[in-house]
């Protein structure tokens, strides 16, 4: 099993970051937003379909009671996520997990035959992500690795009540 446990993040693509945002808070009563406009990833710390990529995209963050919610802009460049626009529109793109072995999951997904999407880092910050091709079931998978900074930041998010699947 590459990855086991709760889906930590469900996760839309959006063409409209800010009215994204205020349907899910109308719809869904996800009450607050974290949100980091215009996020680079250049060829140092990404990848789509095994090459290098190059590609800007704006993110909020948001929990409907203790599911997080992330919702994706594609700013400019070539992305899974601009592919998925251009491809079926607005919507689901991925669920993601936090594996314990990150590196094990990766390797199982290979094993498996399962084609990494893309990958990335985020600089500084400790979180890494690669995307698992969805194959017979269409929407990507992701798997995160999380330093503990990242995991105490999006603990400070999560509604009182509920806790984040590494608790």
């Amino acid at each position: 099993m590459i990855a086991g446990g709760p889906i930590f993040q469900l996760c839309w693509v959006v063409r409209d970051l800010a009215a994204a945002r205020d349907a899910f808070t109308a719809r869904y009563g996800v009450a607050h937003w974290f949100t980091v406009p215009d996020v680079h990833f250049g060829p140092a710390s990404a990848e789509l379909h095994g090459v290098p990529a190059d590609y800007t995209i704006s993110v909020a963050l948001g929990y409907a009671g203790g599911q997080q919610v992330e919702l994706i802009e594609p700013r400019g460049g070539v992305s899974l996520y601009s592919e998925h626009l251009d491809r079926v529109g607005p919507g689901l793109h991925h669920a993601a997990w936090v594996p314990d072995d990150f590196d094990a999951a990766l390797a199982e997904a290979r094993a498996g035959g399962i084609a990494i999407a893309g990958r990335g880092r985020f600089e500084g910050v400790g979180m890494e992500f690669a995307y698992l091709e969805g194959g017979p079931i269409g929407s990507c998978f992701e798997l995160l690795r999380l330093s503990e900074g990242m995991k105490a930041m999006f603990d400070q998010l999560i509604p009182e009540g509920f806790t984040n699947p590494w608790q």
